[in-house]
């Protein structure tokens, strides 16, 4: 699904994070968020001895591969080896493939990418590879070929404290599944994620009881004049609307329904106000808000938190700590809820 992304971010996300590309792999069962038995015997390793009680085993070409499990499931996959021949590359590259699910279509990937960027990485300090939703992290130590290697593979992960909090949520305010969605008024993608998925996530998820939707704003400055004011103008309407939680969300419909009207205009102050009257909130004392720029630091603050969060477009979308790579597909949705409940982070819900 194609975002709006900021002009700048996006060029600087790509010095920091290597990606292998991944879309024409196909898929299988993952290691990760399942069971942890198995994991050499479905990658195809050559294992030297049996697992230990730890789940800790041996490969013959030299990888010591240590499984790290949370609530009976795989949470993540480490590994090392002190001097890293071809095998154990193409072994590293096929419990890759095992633990993330996209099993041979990525090994060769995988493998292609340590033998070209080892000699590179030697004695950089840990870098981070993007495989779709999961992190492989390498160090290698300084020197020369057979390189000391140790390795990670994670599902890619925020922790809740790095999350602001949100001021605009629907659902229960102690749910333990969150949804967060940083967004920008102008933003076409946004527009369409409120028309076409919203309505889905709230019809399909919020019933479970155990789900929330936070809104976050992440105005992409540069790339769309307005973003600013709109997300000012919101929190001024919120401001003006005590104890109704709906009228920002009124609000906030409203915003993009309409946001063909507003969202180049020179100076959309009139446009807002008019889509405020006609969403039916109350505007009391927005004009002064906005004036005296009382939530001009607000939302900066929440640009601020989103760079930190290396976010590079909007909509981005989190379940938990899961940024999803496809926001619209609702099956990305249940399967971050999926990894919430297999490592115990929420509990199960019943059919």
């Amino acid at each position: 699904m194609t975002d709006c992304q900021h002009p700048i971010l996006a060029r600087r996300m790509a010095l920091f994070l290597l990606v292998i590309a991944s879309t024409l792999i196909g898929s299988v069962s993952a290691q990760i968020g399942a069971e942890p038995d198995g994991l050499a015997a479905l990658s195809a390793v050559e294992v030297e001895s049996e697992p230990a009680e730890d789940g800790v085993f041996s490969t013959a070409s030299g990888l010591v591969v240590e499984p790290v499990v949370r609530n009976g499931a795989l949470y993540a996959v480490r590994g090392q080896s002190s001097a890293l021949s071809d095998v154990a590359a193409r072994d590293v590259a096929a419990l890759v493939g095992a633990a993330t699910g996209f099993g041979a279509g990525i090994e060769q990937p995988v493998l292609e990418f340590l033998e070209r960027a080892l000699p590179d990485l030697a004695g950089a300090g840990p870098s981070v590879v993007g495989i779709e939703r999961f992190r492989l992290t390498l160090d290698v130590q300084d020197g020369e070929a057979p390189y000391a290697l140790t390795f990670a593979l994670a599902l890619a992960e925020v922790q809740d404290d790095a999350f602001p909090v949100a001021r605009h949520v629907k659902g229960p305010a102690d749910a333990p599944i969150v949804i967060r969605d940083f967004s920008d008024f102008s933003c076409p993608a946004c527009r369409r994620f409120v028309a076409d998925v919203l309505p889905r996530i709230e019809a399909e998820l919020l019933p479970r009881g155990d789900v929330r939707i936070e809104y976050h704003h992440f105005p992409l400055i540069g790339s769309f004049p307005n973003s600013f004011r709109a997300a000012e103008m919101s929190e001024c309407v919120a401001d003006a609307n005590p104890g109704d939680d709906e009228a920002f969300w009124d609000f906030h419909d409203a915003l993009f329904e309409r946001q063909p009207e507003w969202s180049g205009l020179p100076d959309a102050d009139e446009a807002l106000f008019d889509i405020a009257d006609a969403a039916g909130v109350a505007t009391d004392g927005v004009d002064a808000c906005l004036a005296e720029g009382r939530h001009v630091a607000t939302i900066e603050r929440a640009f601020d938190v989103a760079t930190a969060l290396q976010l590079r477009g909007t909509p981005t979308v989190f379940v938990g700590g899961y940024q999803l790579e496809n926001f619209v597909d609702l099956g990305a949705y249940d399967r971050a809820i999926g990894y919430l409940e297999a490592f115990g982070v929420v509990d199960v819900v019943a059919d």
